[in-house]
């Protein structure tokens, strides 16, 4: 079959080379024209698109399946066309090198954007194109204009509005008006997004960059905040990577809670907007995608670097900049998600990874990804990495690159050869298991001699672990090469070692044992076995708002089983989520420090919970099995069970949330004691 398969493509090929080459024809410039009506959710529109023709008289335009053709023009005369299946063919009536060609059409973009969604792993909740009385969002993906297959060419853009509402779309702002605004670019853009609202513009600039925020009357008081924020992340950007590749940068505000970067702007949702570390976090790391992704774009066909490239360069700089204790309480999350969230069955490489649909793969894409280029980093340095990063972004800004174009980016930069290292972490799927085994402590004369083995799964990695000793005169570090299963060491010191730590600094990639991971949220979103019990206390109106929970989680199938329905058998066979306290003898395992739960209240960190506003999420070590996970949902009604269910999976990375009205007042994370990679020496 293959070589059968092999043959017709050098048929092919000869065909082709035997008869004159045409080139492929090319969209040089779009005009459009939109008119939004919100009322019937309608789009009308009508786009003129310059063509090189490259000699073809048939061309193909992608445009919605639900749109309706009003007319097709070609240099103003009226041509044939058929339209089928989101593909609109057009026969030019002559050939030339350059036609325009209008197309005029309307369509309906319906999708059901969620007014209260829960939170998904989709960051579009399924919506590719609506429009409505609340507003209008028109991604790439809705294909609301006409776009010459396989082509993109720069664009003019004017957006009609009803009165109350204007629009915001890629490229420089030529004209803004409520009711109208004109967008337009010198710059081939592969996919334009549009959004339109009740929007009130204002206005700043970072040196020669215009910056907005589009935002609705009601949040006006977080303008100054995020056009200060963006201001200043548009700065550490230029001074990292080089100048901003856009004609401006605008924050928009949208009616459900999508938290998107486009070319020039990131569109985020009301409710977003509000909460109060989106401008840490996510405002920052969309702003880094002008460089990765939007700037310098990714090559699908090696697996999607940029999502984990700009979690590095954002979310992850800015802890680092916080505090090194902050950048390593950051790496070691990654570390706590992967372990948690992606089971041993979810694991794949870097290279097949695209966009994300599940928590597992977010952890791949994003955490995993970020800790390649944190390891790459510390091999060559931060002065090379830096400059090896300015360098990408000043040669190869608007063009795709893979995996493989960075490695040799950052190899040339560092004089350091890097592709296997990058070919170990991209194209091969799980991480490496750690242990420590058999150390021991003797002295030596006026020395003391450490050894011991380093054990390591197989098959193994190729890895550099970072060994430290920590003695009574002081700390030494060293590093270990480790690329077989068993790797016996010997460290010679000065003074009695008190105690021994592997990988100290969460400087690695690796799956952390359980003894490792501290209960938290994230174990009871990730677990493939989650069994829900309700107290037979818990009462029956508030058990329906907190059923809410379980969809936030991504488990909206699971059966709710009452208390007395349930055995220590079937705990101990599952990882387990009580709603409400259960009072069965034994259900719940000895309370950490600062957590006092009976009957009539709660009390966390000295702060009682006793009243109706109130909800508290507890993960806790299981009650019968070290390696299952546990957790409680105590709402102090139904009101304050759906708020908080709703929320939690926000903090995923935390053992305990408390909150009121809906509002999260206290979180953190129960300290982990143990690792199979710290070893303390007794005393003698």
């Amino acid at each position: 079959m293959h070589r059968l398969w092999l043959n017709f493509i050098i048929a092919t090929v000869l065909v082709f080379s035997a008869a004159p080459l045409l080139a492929a024809p090319q969209a040089l410039h779009h005009d459009m024209k939109i008119r939004l009506l919100p009322a019937q959710q309608m789009l009308e529109g009508s786009a003129e698109i310059l063509v090189r023709t490259g000699g073809v008289t048939r061309l193909a335009f992608d445009l919605t399946p639900a749109a309706e053709i009003v007319g097709v023009k070609a240099d103003g005369e009226e041509i044939s066309w058929s339209f089928r299946g989101g593909q609109l063919n057009v026969r030019l009536p002559a050939q030339a090198d350059e036609v325009l060609v209008e197309i005029r059409y309307r369509a309906r973009f319906t999708d059901d954007a969620p007014s209260a969604p829960i939170i998904t792993e989709d960051p579009s909740y399924g919506v590719a194109g609506t429009i409505g009385p609340r507003g209008a969002f028109l991604g790439g993906g809705a294909r609301w204009y006409p776009n010459l297959r396989g082509s993109f060419g720069a664009f003019r853009l004017e957006v009609q509005t009803p009165p109350e509402m204007s629009a915001v779309s890629d490229g420089r702002l030529v004209h803004h008006e409520t009711g109208r605004s004109t967008w337009e670019s010198d710059r081939p853009m592969r996919a334009l997004a549009l959004a339109a609202g009740p929007f009130e513009k204002t206005q700043r600039s970072a040196g020669d960059i215009p910056v907005y925020t589009f935002f609705y009357p009601q949040t006006r008081d977080h303008v100054d905040t995020y056009l200060d924020a963006t201001i200043e992340y548009l700065a550490l950007y230029e001074d990292l990577f080089g100048p901003y590749p856009f004609e401006k940068f605008a924050v928009v505000e949208n009616f459900f809670p999508t938290g998107y970067g486009f070319p020039s702007w990131t569109l985020l949702g009301s409710a977003i907007i509000r909460l109060p570390f989106i401008i840490e976090t996510s405002l920052g790391h969309e702003i880094a995608h002008s460089w990765w992704g939007n700037g310098v774009r990714v090559d699908m066909r090696g697996g999607n670097w940029s999502e984990g490239l700009t979690t590095y360069v954002a979310d992850y700089l800015y802890k680092e900049l916080q505090s090194e204790a902050a950048g390593r309480e950051y790496r070691l999350q990654i570390l706590r998600d992967y372990a948690t969230l992606v089971s041993p069955g979810e694991e794949m490489a870097l290279e097949k990874f695209s966009h994300r649909t599940t928590a597992a793969e977010r952890a791949i894409g994003y955490g995993k990804a970020a800790m390649v280029f944190h390891m790459a980093r510390r091999t060559i340095g931060d002065e090379a990495f830096w400059t090896g990063l300015r360098t990408l972004a000043t040669e190869r800004m608007f063009e795709y690159i893979t995996w493989d174009d960075i490695a040799a980016t950052l190899s040339e930069t560092a004089g350091v050869e890097l592709r296997d290292f990058f070919a170990q972490w991209v194209r091969r799927s799980g991480a490496p298991v750690l242990s420590l085994e058999s150390v021991h402590q003797e002295q030596r004369g006026e020395q003391w001699r450490i050894s011991g083995v380093l054990r390591q799964r197989p098959p193994s990695f190729n890895l550099r672990v970072p060994l430290r000793v920590e003695t009574a005169d002081g700390i030494i570090e060293t590093t270990l090469a480790s690329n077989v299963p068993v790797v016996p060491f010997e460290v010679l010191v000065d003074a009695p070692a008190h105690r021994l730590v592997i990988d100290p600094e969460a400087d690695l990639f690796r799956r952390l044992d359980l003894r490792e991971i501290p209960p938290m949220v994230n174990a009871i979103r990730g677990s493939t076995s989650l069994l829900v019990v309700a107290a037979d206390t818990f009462p029956q109106q508030t058990l329906d708002a907190a059923r809410l929970l379980m969809a936030a989680l991504g488990k909206p199938e699971l059966p709710v089983r009452r208390e007395s329905e349930i055995t220590e058998r079937d705990l101990r066979r599952h990882d387990i989520l009580y709603l409400g306290l259960p009072t069965s003898e034994g259900f719940l395992p000895p309370l950490p420090e600062g957590l006092e739960l009976s009957p009539d209240r709660y009390v966390l960190n000295g702060r009682t919970y006793d009243d109706a506003q109130s909800a508290l999420f507890i993960a806790l070590n299981h009650p019968f099995e070290p390696g299952r996970a546990a957790a409680l949902f105590l709402p102090g009604s139904s009101a304050a069970a759906s708020d908080a269910a709703r929320r939690i999976p926000h903090y995923g990375r935390f053992s305990y949330l408390a909150f009121v009205d809906g509002e999260n007042v206290d979180q953190g994370v129960w300290p982990v004691t143990t690792s199979p990679l710290i070893h303390t020496f007794v005393r003698q």
